[in-house]
């Protein structure tokens, strides 16, 4: 098959799934002075994350979901298995994170940015947050350019259980408290990057990271989650649109970034340059994937790479590299055993994750801009009509269901429980088996 004469230009929409970051001037602090103990340990997500879906990508940004057992067939047509739907005031291209028994999500246009807190049981809005006041914010006429589609609001929140944390195209930067109180607020500056930022917001026990790439003075920034105080930052160079990930490499916490030229890991805690491998080019939208000592990437006008980080007196290799039909959009899945590499044109491939080897793949009628996320031994990923596909990891291509919503879909699911929540272009749904 002919996959490379059927690529499109797809990554230039790039910000239609991720998250947008920046840090230039001015910075408002607001602290809260009731605050609980946070509960996250250093490596591993404690109990309540686990139950959550704190980020985009779910625990850790890696596509995994655990201790859930969604259904395998619902229709928003007939209702089946739709706990409930719900309309999102604005427009926006941003995933739902979830703590507890609330959802957040974001939405924004010319006028206002806001961030939403819905109900998870019911899908009642419990409050909307609109951002204000926010010294060096842009004014009406002022604001950057963004693709029509992807707005103000395709960033996704992060959430560590006691604050949520919300970025905008704008470069506005936002931590309010589960009960709407603002905690902080910056406005980073005005971004410096084409189609709109799509970096996504990541915690790790108090800190909040920002992935800043763009088209000069890239950097990676880390805030104090409880009072927006600067930890930390790095310079970076080359642009990206891409999203970091937490790993835990054989007891070491590390996150990984990808931009349009290498992978790159750094200290949590201090932001110390762990390692770095250039393998990247192109417009670099997927984020990585990793499993087993392996970190995963690829970008389509690049290669596919399994990297080897394992030995940490060492520097990281190259295991394999693969260039057929590569990911443009959606980012990468990764168990140990194999690797999910999904397109904006439909075509799905599986390869070996020890060699690289294809397994197979399977051309779908409609592509995908929203990731994958695997749940025991089944991805589930949705396409850009709204129609949510399941199939088996495994060796050989089995679909398992197709089950839709009846609108356009961008944004990534949140799987929490037995519960799927889906952001289309206009609604929000919950699917749960109804018994």
């Amino acid at each position: 098959m002919k996959v490379q004469a059927r690529r499109t230009t797809i990554a230039g929409s790039i910000g239609l799934v991720l998250i947008s970051l920046v840090l230039h001037a001015a910075t408002q602090t607001r602290t809260d002075q009731h605050t609980k103990p946070n509960a996250v340990s250093d490596l591993a997500p404690a109990e309540r994350i686990l139950k959550d879906w704190a980020c985009f990508r779910g625990p850790s940004a890696n596509g995994h979901a655990s201790r859930t057992d969604p259904p395998l067939n619902w229709s928003a047509e007939d209702g089946k298995n739709i706990l409930w739907k719900t309309k999102v005031p604005k427009h926006g291209m941003s995933s739902p994170v979830v703590c507890e028994n609330r959802l957040f999500l974001t939405g924004a246009d010319d006028v206002s940015r806001q961030i939403y807190c819905f109900e998870t049981g019911t899908g009642k809005l419990l409050w909307q947050h609109d951002l204000s006041d926010i010294p060096g914010s842009p004014r009406d006429g002022k604001l950057p350019d963004v693709l029509e589609e992807t707005g103000f609001a395709a960033p996704t929140a992060a959430t560590n259980g006691r604050y949520v944390a919300a970025i905008f195209a704008t470069g506005e930067l936002v931590c309010v408290n589960m009960q709407e109180k603002q905690i902080w607020a910056k406005h980073l500056g005005i971004p410096k990057n084409s189609y709109g930022h799509a970096s996504s917001l990541i915690s790790h026990k108090d800190l909040l990271f920002v992935q800043y790439d763009q088209k000069d003075n890239s950097r990676l920034l880390a805030f104090d989650m409880a009072s927006g105080n600067p930890a930390w930052q790095v310079n970076r160079d080359v642009i990206s649109w891409s999203s970091p990930i937490l790993i835990d490499n054989n007891g070491r916490a590390e996150l990984i970034l990808t931009n349009c030229k290498a992978v790159d890991s750094y200290d949590p805690k201090t932001g110390k340059h762990l390692w770095r491998v250039e393998c990247l080019g192109g417009k670099v939208a997927p984020s990585a994937a990793y499993a087993n000592g392996i970190v995963f990437v690829a970008v389509d006008h690049a290669a596919a790479s399994a990297i080897d980080v394992r030995s940490h007196g060492s520097e990281p290799k190259i295991l394999w590299q693969w260039d057929e039909a590569l990911p443009d959009a959606a980012s990468l899945l990764a168990n140990e055993d194999y690797l999910i590499l999904p397109t904006g044109f439909g075509v799905v491939t599986c390869l070996d994750a020890k060699t690289g080897e294809r397994f197979w793949e399977h051309e779908f009628d409609v592509g995908f801009y929203s990731s994958p996320i695997l749940v025991n031994d089944r991805v589930y990923i949705t396409d850009l009509d709204g129609t949510m596909k399941v199939f088996k990891m495994d060796d050989e291509f089995e679909l398992i269901a197709s089950c839709e919503i009846g609108e356009g879909v961008y944004a990534t699911p949140a799987f929490v429980g037995n519960r799927v929540y889906v952001r289309g272009l206009t609604h929000l749904f919950c699917i749960e088996e109804q018994k």
